[in-house]
């Protein structure tokens, strides 16, 4: 996950009663920070937020700050309501929560489910980052070979692709298949595809370089399932 692209503030939900995904999750994206501000959510309020924030000095050496509110009860009226740079907003809790603020990215944790490669490549081609994350994220603790998982994100590009040259008709495949290759590639134009593939070439002479495959498939599937590939 990429969150150097901008300086715009993000804020991210990481909810739900599985527990030690969410936590594996949450440190896969604290990862991505220089420095974390650890703020506890009881009590919390507006007040003792923006007091946290006034009080805050930017790292040395630049890169992000992250404030992770631990045990968010749902309160959204204590967020800062004011722009902040180079600062983003993290929001954990043990239970499942309603989302009542727009430009929030959702990550719910609430039972484990069969993952596949094939599924995060639904996700990508649908361009639904949530839930792209979240499948990467069981992926990776299933250990699944980096490899595999950039082949299935190559193939689903390739197929979606031909979709739109129209040069799936002697493809022996389901009729439930061409369909959704069909809805998929709805979401895509020409250069876009192209821009994938880039994309994914680049992830994958980052990982044969010796990059952690964690970091280098967030940030290449976070990127493919935005809503725009810049």
């Amino acid at each position: 996950m990429d969150c150097q692209a901008n300086n715009k503030l993000m804020v991210y939900l990481i909810h739900g009663q599985n527990q030690v995904d969410s936590r594996r999750f949450l440190i896969r994206l604290k990862s991505n920070y220089k420095n974390i501000e650890i703020i506890p959510g009881k009590y919390l309020n507006e007040k003792i937020f923006s007091n946290k924030i006034k009080g805050h000095s930017h790292p040395l050496f630049g890169g992000k700050t992250a404030f992770l509110v631990e045990e968010f009860d749902g309160n959204w009226d204590v967020l800062p309501k004011q722009e902040l740079e180079e600062i983003d907003i993290i929001l954990w809790s043990g239970k499942k929560l309603d989302v009542k603020r727009t430009g929030v990215k959702s990550f719910l944790f609430d039972q484990q489910r069969n993952l596949t490669a094939f599924k995060l490549v639904d996700a990508v081609l649908l361009k639904d980052e949530r839930e792209a994350l979240v499948i990467l994220d069981g992926l990776l603790k299933k250990k699944e070979p980096p490899e595999k998982i950039i082949g299935a994100l190559s193939r689903g590009f390739s197929l979606i692709y031909c979709a739109k040259e129209g040069s799936l008709g002697k493809a022996k495949m389901p009729s439930f298949a061409l369909q959704r290759l069909k809805d998929q590639e709805r979401f895509w134009n020409r250069l876009e595809i192209k821009k994938a593939f880039l994309e994914l070439l680049r992830a994958d002479v980052s990982l044969k370089s010796g990059q952690e495959s964690p970091s280098a498939l967030i940030t290449v599937v976070s990127k493919l399932s935005s809503k725009s590939l810049n």
